[in-house]
């Protein structure tokens, strides 16, 4: 079967408060950065959901994490997606799995047995719309060469990768095994950065993927200024030509800068009032490799991801509905 992306990612529900930005002070003490994404361990999360669901009430669970994110837009446009992760056999794995389903997002995997419970991330909103993160990896942090689907990869017209994998080593190997097979089939390789404090503490890890191959690269201004060391992003991004044939970073508000390979455009954002900015990145990737593989160029599927995310960044949670999708694609076009 002729695929158009195949992904591989962690395998993440989210755990969704609104909060008030007094709540800012009580992460900062727990060595929590406002804005960031901070990895924690599971009892760390319990609790800190614990205090969380004292002072707000209970959250919203949406299946979360990046790759999935932007594969169930794709998804959802049109596009033809496989995605490959790992989840337990607990509750919010099924619930994951049958997610994907949902999205007609193919997938080969059964929900494991394990001592690791399905991933998690808490996601925090400030009424200025940014959303700071604290993900527990559970049995995603064993994802490994075992769980590819490698018949998927040589079929798909991309194969995208997120930053958040070089946290594992297993995840890292099945990682490069992946690249080898798609450099193989000719299959272009995509890779997310996926937040700037993965690129700072896993370093050499990210080097080391993008170097094996990347055709086209994802990120936003401060994971491209993480990346390149750059504190200026006309700087990061003239580093990045050096590391991906193709590079695509956003600017919030003010939408993308893209490197097609031999010019740089910035593609004009749209003004909305952001309410969660939660999985903008996300979608923006996902529209992107769906308008190109419907056979636009660069510039207008960097157009059409801006509108995407800039749709996405009015609703609360990391995803749109289905109609969402749907009304977003009729309205561009």
């Amino acid at each position: 079967m002729k695929l158009d992306i195949s992904s591989l990612g962690n395998a993440i529900v989210d755990v969704q408060f609104s909060i008030e930005e007094d709540f800012v002070s009580k992460l900062e003490k727990m060595s929590i950065l406002k804005g960031a994404m901070t990895l924690i361990e599971a009892e760390e999360q319990s609790n800190l959901i614990s205090l969380l669901t004292e002072e707000y009430g209970e959250p919203k669970l949406s299946c979360g994490g990046a790759a999935t994110n932007s594969i169930v837009a794709a998804s959802n446009f049109g596009s033809i997606c496989h995605f490959s992760c790992k989840v337990r056999n607990d509750d919010l794995g099924i619930f994951y799995l049958e997610n994907l389903s949902k999205n007609d997002v193919l997938h080969s995997k059964q929900a494991s047995e394990s001592d690791l419970s399905t991933g998690q991330c808490v996601v925090m909103v400030t009424p200025d719309a940014e959303r700071t993160m604290c993900t527990y990896l559970g049995i995603s942090n064993l994802l490994s060469s075992s769980d590819l689907d490698k018949l998927a990869i040589r079929n798909s017209k991309f194969l995208f990768l997120e930053g958040y994998l070089v946290t594992s080593e297993s995840a890292l190997k099945a990682c490069y095994e992946a690249i080898e097979v798609a450099k193989a089939a000719n299959t272009k390789i995509v890779i997310s950065l996926s937040a700037a404090a993965i690129v700072n503490a896993f370093r050499d890890q990210m080097n080391s993927l993008i170097k094996l191959g990347c055709d086209m690269l994802f990120c936003n201004e401060s994971e491209a200024c993480a990346f390149s060391q750059h504190e200026d992003v006309i700087k990061a991004e003239e580093f990045l030509r050096s590391v991906s044939s193709q590079n695509l970073i956003t600017l919030g508000k003010n939408g993308s800068m893209i490197w097609d390979g031999s010019n740089l455009e910035t593609i004009e954002g749209f003004e909305v009032k952001a309410v969660d900015t939660n999985g903008a990145g996300d979608i923006f990737a996902g529209s992107v490799l769906h308008k190109i593989c419907e056979g636009h160029d660069l510039t207008s599927s960097a157009k059409f991801g801006c509108f995407a995310a800039s749709k996405k960044v009015e609703k609360f949670g990391p995803r749109l509905s289905q109609e969402e999708y749907k009304s977003i694609y009729k309205k561009f076009s």
